[in-house]
C-alpha cells in the first residue's frame, strides 16, 4: 500500500451543488500558460500595508479554510504560515470540490461563520463562484512575480498549477521508465508489453486534465490510449493499483503522488513517475478569499504568504507546484513551474486548463467522446 492518499475524489463538473453554483455566463477564448484566463478581470483592491493588515488580524477569531487538497499537504503550508504569524490559528478541511463551494453557500446565506477562503480544482464550479460573488477583490503583495495566468481576475488566484504525470512500477517494467509520451506508452499497451491505467472520466481532476490534452494535441493519441487502458478510479486507486501490481503504467496522474514516491521509502523503491514530454496538462487549484470571510485581513495575510518566496518555499516542500517566475527553492524542492518546463522542453509542451465556461459547457459531449474512445 502507498505511504499516503494522494488526491480527493471530485465529482463530475456537471453534478449540481447548489443553486448558487450553476454555469456561468462568461465566456471566451482557453487560457495559455502564457496568458490570462478567459475569466472577465475585475478591478482588485490594492494591497494593504503588512502593518494594516497584522494590526487587523490580530482582533479575528482565526482563520478558515474550505479545500480540496490533502491535510497532511495543506497543514504543511498551514503550519509555516502560523510561525510566521502564531496568533493566527488556522483551520482547514478536506472536502471535494463540489463540498467546498456548497457548504460555503449554504453556510454564507443563513449568515453562519464559514470559509475565509476557497481552495479548489473544478474551473466550471469557480467560474459560477465568481459569476454569484463568492469572492471579494484583493491584489497579494507579491504576485508580479507569477506568471499572467496566475491571476484570474474577480480575487481568484492560481494556488498551485498541478501537472498530470506518468506513474510506473519499477519492477514490472524491470527496472526501465516507460516511453515519455503518451502515444508511445498506448502503442506498448497495445502490443501487450505491459497494462495501462489512466483516471476515470468521472472526476474534476480527470476531466480536466483530459480536456486539456485534447485542446492541445486533439483525440488521437486518447483515442489509442482507450483501446488498451482501463479506467479504475482516481489518483488513489490509480496509485494503489500500480503500486500493487496491477496495472504497470498509470497516465495522466495527480502530480501530487511525487511527493510520497520520492519520500517514502518503500514507495520509492517500488515506483518512479515522469512527465510525459509530447504534452503535460496543467490542472489549476484556485483560491480566494471569500465574500463572507469573518477574518478579511488573516485571509489577505494568508494570500500574501501563499504569493511569497516563503510561501512558494512551503508550497513546493508540501507536493505543491510553485509558480513564482523568480523564486529558487533553497533545499533543491524539484515541484516548481521552472523546473517541470525545463523537464518537458519548455512552456510551449504544457497548457493550463482555464477557468473558463467553455471548460464547463464541454463537460457532457466530452465525456462521451472519451466513453466512445475508451468503449465503455
Amino acid at each position: 500500500m502507498l505511504g499516503l492518499r494522494w488526491s480527493r475524489l471530485g465529482a463530475a463538473l456537471a453534478v449540481a451543488v447548489s443553486v448558487a453554483v450553476t454555469a456561468a455566463a462568461c465566456s471566451g477564448g482557453a487560457a495559455t500558460p502564457s496568458s490570462p484566463s478567459s475569466v472577465s478581470p475585475a478591478a482588485s483592491a490594492a494591497p494593504l500595508s503588512q502593518a494594516a493588515l497584522i494590526a487587523g488580524s490580530r482582533h479575528e477569531k482565526g482563520l478558515l479554510i474550505y479545500g480540496n487538497a490533502l491535510l497532511t499537504q495543506t497543514q504543511h503550508v498551514v503550519r509555516a504560515f502560523e510561525a510566521k504569524y502564531p496568533w493566527i490559528h488556522v483551520t482547514a478541511t478536506d472536502d471535494e470540490d463540489p463540498v467546498v463551494f456548497s457548504k460555503y453557500a449554504a453556510e454564507h446565506a443563513t449568515g453562519t461563520r464559514t470559509a475565509d477562503i476557497l481552495i479548489a480544482s473544478a474551473p466550471g464550479l469557480w467560474v459560477g463562484a465568481v459569476k454569484h460573488g463568492f469572492l471579494q477583490p484583493f491584489t497579494p503583495a507579491g504576485i508580479s512575480h507569477f506568471p499572467s495566468f496566475i491571476s484570474q481576475g474577480n480575487g481568484l488566484y492560481i494556488f498551485s498549477p498541478d501537472p498530470a504525470i506518468t506513474i510506473y512500477n519499477k519492477i514490472l517494467l524491470k527496472g526501465h521508465a516507460p516511453p515519455p509520451t503518451v502515444a508511445q506508452i498506448a502503442r506498448d499497451g497495445i502490443a501487450g508489453k505491459y497494462k495501462v491505467a489512466t483516471y476515470t472520466i468521472n472526476n474534476s481532476f480527470g476531466y480536466t486534465a483530459f480536456w486539456a490534452y485534447v485542446h492541445h494535441d486533439g483525440w488521437a493519441a486518447l483515442d489509442k490510449l482507450g483501446q488498451t487502458a482501463k479506467t479504475p478510479g482516481d489518483g488513489d486507486v490509480l496509485g494503489q493499483d500500480v503500486a500493487q501490481g496491477g496495472f504497470a503504467v498509470a497516465v495522466f496522474e495527480s502530480g501530487l503522488a511525487r511527493g510520497p514516491i520520492e519520500t517514502v521509502p518503500a514507495d520509492r523503491k517500488l515506483m518512479g513517475w515522469e512527465y510525459t514530454k509530447d504534452f503535460t496538462p496543467l490542472i489549476p487549484r484556485g483560491i480566494g478569499i471569500t465574500a463572507g470571510a469573518a477574518s478579511p485581513d488573516s485571509a489577505k495575510l494568508f494570500l500574501d504568504f501563499v504569493f511569497s518566496d516563503q510561501g512558494q518555499q512551503a508550497l513546493c516542500d508540501a507536493g505543491f507546484e510553485a509558480s513564482s517566475n523568480t523564486f529558487r527553492p533553497a533545499n533543491g524542492c524539484p515541484n516548481t513551474l521552472k523546473a517541470l518546463y525545463q523537464a518537458v522542453g519548455g512552456p510551449q509542451h504544457t497548457y493550463l486548463t482555464p477557468f473558463s465556461q467553455q471548460v464547463a459547457n464541454d463537460q457532457a459531449p466530452f465525456t462521451a467522446r472519451f466513453r466512445q474512445a475508451f468503449h465503455q
